[in-house]
C-alpha cells in the first residue's frame, strides 16, 4: 500500500483515493458538508483515467503535494500506468 497522507473535507479525514467519492456524496446532499460545496474545493476534479500519459504528467508538473498524492492514488487504484506512477516520483 503507498504510503499517503490523510485529506481532510468537512473536518473528516480520508485516503486520497477516497476523497472523490465524499465530495460527490457532499453534493448529492450526504453527510459532508450538509449539502455545501467545499470551497477549497476544485470545481472539476481531474481523472487520470479519463486522459493519456502525457496530459496526466503535464498535470501533475502543476499540481501541488495533495493533489499529485491524490491522482497517484486513483492512477494506482485504476490504469496503474508505470510512466505515470514512477515519472512523477
Amino acid at each position: 500500500m503507498p504510503d499517503h497522507k490523510m485529506l481532510t473535507v468537512d473536518g473528516v479525514r480520508y485516503r486520497p483515493e477516497d476523497v472523490a467519492r465524499a465530495r460527490a456524496r457532499e453534493g448529492a446532499g450526504g453527510v459532508l458538508g450538509m449539502g455545501q460545496a467545499d470551497p477549497q474545493a476544485p470545481a472539476e476534479v481531474f481523472d487520470p483515467a479519463a486522459h493519456d500519459v502525457t496530459a496526466v504528467l503535464a498535470y501533475l508538473a502543476d499540481a501541488d503535494e495533495e493533489e499529485t498524492t491524490r491522482v497517484l492514488a486513483a492512477e494506482a487504484a485504476g490504469k496503474a500506468r508505470k510512466t505515470i506512477l514512477e515519472g512523477a516520483s
